[in-house]
């Protein structure tokens, strides 16, 4: 786009172009209601407390066995600035609005390496990827965490005094959206050891003051926000990881990996083409990526090698591709890097035309699966379809407020029924039973676990059998 590049800010008006384009993006939902996967509940929850906090603050009371009681404040901060509502669509138009800030995040650090128009059709590559864009139907902190990750590797290449003041307030932001945060943090203070144009009194200092107001801000926003509760996921998530350690868990995750990440680029168009697809974009990203470490030691090279490195050391928990979207659009990155380096070096006349065209073409592969999946909705009934939210109002209104819920996802035991609950599982229900008041169970899978005297079953529940714990007879 030549004529936006006379105007005098053209960036500005690329950015407006891209939040144009983005649009759209806003109103595609790939399936009616959140899964069952109950993250989401425990945003939901948290913010809801945060933003009028009300009665007793209901917990899962097996916590140590299921997850942290308290995960990505700042990101639930940023959901309560929504009144509680039972309506899950207010809360996925916020996340569709992290969607486009994360793009423009995301071109604005392309931007800081490639020329305007490439930036631009670059990140809608990206945000307009299916697996990517199929992940804004569910309420998760994903996108938020991309706006503040490309931002902090955008100021990375900025030297101006105060970026280094700024920086560490925004990874305790990034490290209360997402554990995995970690990982820049990690990067940047070996980044700062490593350089060498400073003295190492100069580097202790600078590590000190990142530490401190790093811990500053993570401490703040966890005490600031539901104090009562304590966030364990440092600990939980640490034990996790030694406890199924084994030397064949990084192999095993990099072989995993490598093939969730062919996933990005495999559209509804012929299999050959695919496969043609793939094998270049994993051939330039890995002449991009060794390029880029031999060129310099930035905190983008850095991040990259330490966020995988956490991955292939954390066991398979089935979430992958949620721990891969925060970090495909850097491999677009070294992919568009490793094509320019390659065009550099064979001396090709017409390489930015060349790239602007494959770029559309990548784009326009993803129109016809983006487009499938609208017409095929997935709409499997989740927690907020009509009818299960009437179930849990009526489980809400039969068990006695001081009472305790088995449920298989607890979280939303807490948010949609408003009472503390039990995670219960095949190997924990005897023990779970004997002490949880009732258990809510899906009527096709009641026999999973335990057998019930039938005048402890209650039948008004469309999806579920509501059940007095105090009536289970034996364990199968």
């Amino acid at each position: 786009m030549p004529f936006l590049t006379n105007l005098k800010y053209p960036k500005l008006w690329y950015s407006i172009i891209l939040v144009v384009l983005m649009i759209p993006t806003y109103f595609i939902h790939t399936q009616k209601y959140p899964d069952w996967g109950d993250d989401f509940a425990q945003y939901v929850y948290q913010a809801q407390q945060i933003h009028s906090p009300y009665g007793d603050y209901k917990q899962v009371l097996n916590i140590i066995e299921y997850s942290s009681p308290k995960r990505s404040m700042f990101f639930s901060a940023v959901l309560g600035a929504i009144a509680p509502t039972v309506q899950i669509q207010q809360y996925i138009d916020l996340i569709s609005l992290t969607y486009i800030l994360a793009a423009i995040s995301f071109f604005f650090f392309l931007g800081r390496h490639f020329s305007l128009t490439i930036s631009l059709i670059g990140t809608l590559c990206v945000f307009y990827n299916f697996l990517v864009l199929r992940l804004k139907s569910e309420v998760v902190p994903e996108f938020l965490f991309m706006a503040i990750f490309y931002y902090i590797l955008n100021l990375s290449f900025c030297a101006k005094k105060w970026v280094n003041y700024v920086i560490p307030v925004l990874l305790g932001l990034l490290f209360s959206v997402r554990f995995i945060g970690l990982s820049l943090l990690l990067s940047y203070l070996f980044y700062l050891i490593i350089q060498k144009e400073k003295t190492v009194a100069e580097k202790c200092k600078e590590v000190c003051i990142y530490l401190m107001i790093f811990f500053i801000i993570v401490l703040g926003i966890n005490y600031a926000f539901l104090n009562s509760i304590n966030n364990e996921e440092v600990r939980q998530y640490g034990m996790l990881t030694l406890n199924t350690y084994s030397y064949k868990v990084p192999f095993q995750n990099a072989t995993l990996y490598a093939r969730y990440l062919a996933f990005f680029f495999e559209q509804e168009i012929p299999y050959w083409i695919n496969w043609v697809m793939t094998f270049f974009a994993f051939m330039f990203f890995m002449i991009g990526f060794l390029w880029s470490l031999k060129r310099s030691k930035s905190p983008m090279n850095i991040a990259f090698i330490v966020y995988f490195g956490f991955l292939f050391i954390y066991p398979y928990n089935a979430d992958t591709i949620k721990y891969l979207i925060p970090i495909f659009p850097l491999f677009f990155y070294y992919l568009l890097y490793g094509v320019e380096c390659s065009f550099v070096f064979v001396k090709l006349k017409y390489g930015h035309i060349c790239m602007v065209a494959g770029l559309v073409l990548i784009c326009l592969s993803n129109s016809k699966t983006i487009w499938l999946a609208m017409e095929n909705q997935v709409n499997n009934n989740g927690p907020y379809e009509l009818s299960v939210l009437e179930d849990f109002n009526n489980v809400k209104q039969t068990v006695p407020e001081e009472k305790s819920i088995a449920f298989a996802k607890p979280f939303v035991a807490n948010l949609l029924c408003d009472r503390h609950s039990y995670f219960i599982s095949e190997k924990n229900a005897e023990s779970i039973l004997s002490k949880a008041d009732y258990y809510l169970s899906p009527k096709p899978s009641i026999q999973d676990c335990v057998k019930f005297s039938n005048d402890r079953i209650y039948h008004f529940l469309n999806s579920f059998y509501l059940i007095n714990s105090t009536g289970y007879l034996t364990n199968l």
